[in-house]
């Protein structure tokens, strides 16, 4: 379980969008179980950003895709963000010379 916690700002602004809303559903499928901690107490989802723009959650490994919506904002969906506990051991540590390959990059897990 990897807790994940980002924020969400006007793109042409700058400044933090409060009340918007995140849904986060499994990639490919249904709403996905969030949890305030490791997989005791659940969470609404769709979770809503708090006065400075953030939320946070806890959820099993897998990949998600998170809508985020709200008002005067235009509704973006971001796909396959991947929540792992620990990086695999097998990832390379340096820049794959192809896109769309998952590597170490200083110990967070990126996409080259």
């Amino acid at each position: 379980m990897m807790k994940y916690i980002n924020s969400v700002a006007n793109s042409t602004t700058g400044l933090p969008v409060q009340n918007a809303s995140v849904q986060v559903n499994i990639q490919g499928g249904a709403a996905a179980t969030l949890y305030a901690d490791d997989g005791v107490t659940t969470i609404a989802n769709p979770l809503t950003t708090d006065a400075n723009g953030q939320y946070a959650f806890k959820a099993a490994d897998g990949t998600y895709q998170l809508i985020i919506s709200g008002n005067n904002i235009a509704t973006q969906t971001i796909n396959n963000v991947l929540l792992v506990d620990a990086l695999p051991a097998d990832l390379p540590t340096s820049l794959p010379a192809t896109s769309g390959k998952l590597w170490n990059n200083g110990g967070a897990l990126s996409v080259s």
